[in-house]
């Protein structure tokens, strides 16, 4: 079963409604039974109040997209070795272990490593991405459908459904699609903001 915050709102209301019938079934109302209705009510309203609070911090994501493109890995010849190794360690990592299905390295406005749902088109950075570097901060388009201007995207991967964009340095950042809306947890833009600054350091070191 899987427990999220609707099974919590469910269990909630339920519990109200059977004390509700208790109530209204008892012949002989004492004071031991007015308090022992109180606090089961009150406990139900807390355990749907959970609910849907569980529901506010976990949302539920969409749907999974059924992507067009072929699964592929594509890289530029002149990274640096170590570079190399540590893109393709940490963009396997990422497809493997969230709900990514694509992503894209753009370098000085250059497409130097492609993975996963690969498209045949080149990705031009564009208004949000510039915003991106600028801010340098990771932004995160949660469903594209309702994001003004999200056909940036559609050279990267058509019709994906949710993007995070996260910079390298001010001229580099990551792109990542996601199989559905909402797909992303803070876990795992934390753990992505993390390799971005490890690959600053290497992008630097390497003079790439």
């Amino acid at each position: 079963m899987n427990f999220d915050g609707k099974n919590l709102i469910l269990i909630g209301a339920i519990l109200f409604l059977l004390q509700l019938i208790n109530f209204f079934s008892v012949n002989q109302i004492s004071p031991e039974i007015e308090r022992a209705q109180v606090l089961a009510a009150i406990s139900s309203i807390i355990i749907i109040l959970i609910g849907f609070m569980f529901q506010r911090i976990n949302p539920i994501s969409g749907d999974k997209v059924d992507l067009k493109g072929e699964n592929g890995f594509i890289y530029d010849t002149t990274i640096p070795p170590v570079l190399l190794n540590e893109l393709a360690w940490g963009s396997e990592t990422i497809l493997t272990s969230t709900a990514a299905a694509t992503l894209l390295i753009s370098n000085k406005g250059k497409n130097i490593l492609k993975r996963g749902i690969v498209s045949k088109r080149d990705f031009t950075p564009k208004d949000i991405c510039s915003r991106c570097l600028k801010e340098n901060k990771l932004i995160s388009l949660v469903n594209t459908k309702f994001y003004p201007g999200s056909e940036e995207f559609d050279d990267f991967c058509e019709n994906i459904p949710s993007i995070l964009i996260v910079p390298i340095n001010k001229q580099c950042f990551i792109l990542i699609g996601g199989w559905s809306s909402r797909c992303f947890t803070k876990s795992d833009e934390k753990w992505i903001i993390n390799w971005s600054k490890k690959l600053l350091i290497l992008f630097r070191d390497n003079d790439f």
